[in-house]
């Protein structure tokens, strides 16, 4: 377990019900967005004293889990963690409420009803409600690419091809 992860456990075991963690987790995504730039830079310079860094988010923050954990972040010198503790917080979330991320990859953007069938054929097989991203990949000859957890299916024309090629070259 690496040290997002394990922060973000921690902070999800303090909270009791989904709708807090919802919260919070809206407020990490706003927080992020403050600690980007020169902001971020700020808070990684390490010639700048911790208590410095605390009351800037002191004056930034109300008092609160947020700020107390942001101070925790400033302590242990690991607020460059804080947007990998929030996909590992997002994802404790989503299989608490048996959500799955899946990304479905495509030359062009896919029908919306093409989308849907795929949705509810994938929410079958996965036993969980799903929320469906399609990007597009212009590197993409056809077919798609499914994308979740570290699987991936891949029904391209392009993967076609590169098993074309590997038999040929046995």
């Amino acid at each position: 377990m690496n040290n997002a992860t394990e922060y973000a456990k921690a902070l999800y075991e303090l909270m009791n019900s989904v709708s807090t963690k919802e919260e919070f987790l809206k407020d990490l995504n706003e927080t992020l967005k403050v600690f980007s730039g020169d902001t971020l830079k700020f808070f990684l310079y390490p010639e700048i004293e911790k208590e410095k860094k605390k009351d800037v988010i002191k004056a930034s923050f109300k008092e609160g889990l947020l700020r107390d954990f942001l101070f925790v972040l400033i302590d242990n010198d690991r607020i460059s963690l804080l947007e990998e503790i929030k996909d590992e917080f997002e994802s404790m979330l989503d299989e608490e409420k048996k959500l799955k991320q899946v990304i479905v990859y495509s030359k062009e953007k896919l029908d919306d009803n093409y989308l849907k069938k795929l949705k509810d054929i994938l929410e079958k097989k996965l036993s969980k409600k799903l929320i469906l991203e399609n990007v597009i990949d212009e590197s993409i000859i056809s077919g798609i690419k499914i994308s979740y957890d570290s699987k991936e299916i891949d029904l391209t024309l392009n993967a076609k091809f590169k098993d074309l090629v590997d038999k040929l070259k046995e």
